[in-house]
């Protein structure tokens, strides 16, 4: 047998497919496409799950520690209160326990006024 007559009895190839594959490159191009834009899709619906689970995970922690903060300032102003009302009752005198219960409050206020004024003060620059 020849060669020219085993090229005869070989099947048809398309030589423009050279893995054999039937469909045209078009056909090729938009089923990736497709494929890819499914793929795209399904990270947007994944990523806005995980967004959702994370928003509701802070809203959580910020009521948690805003309910905290709360009672602490409550807590705080109750005892502050009845440290006056101990004051009071010692000296007598309700007036002067609630400066002696203010005076370190009003101290802190003064100190941290100062130090905000010294660094807003304004240097002019004579150019």
């Amino acid at each position: 047998m020849s060669i020219e007559a085993a090229a005869v009895n070989e099947p048809a190839v398309d030589r423009q497919q050279p893995d054999g594959d039937p469909r045209s490159t078009p056909a090729l191009i938009a089923a990736a496409v497709r494929e890819a834009s499914a793929q795209f899709a399904d990270l947007l619906r994944l990523a806005r799950i995980e967004v959702r689970g994370n928003l509701r995970a802070v809203a959580t922690l910020a009521a948690l520690f805003g309910g905290a903060l709360l009672l602490v300032l409550v807590s705080l102003v109750l005892l502050l209160i009845a440290l006056r009302d101990a004051i009071a009752a010692l000296i007598g005198s309700d007036a002067l326990a609630g400066v002696i219960v203010a005076l370190p409050f009003l101290v802190a206020t003064a100190i941290l006024m100062w130090a905000g004024f010294r660094r807003m003060s304004i240097r002019s620059v004579r150019t």
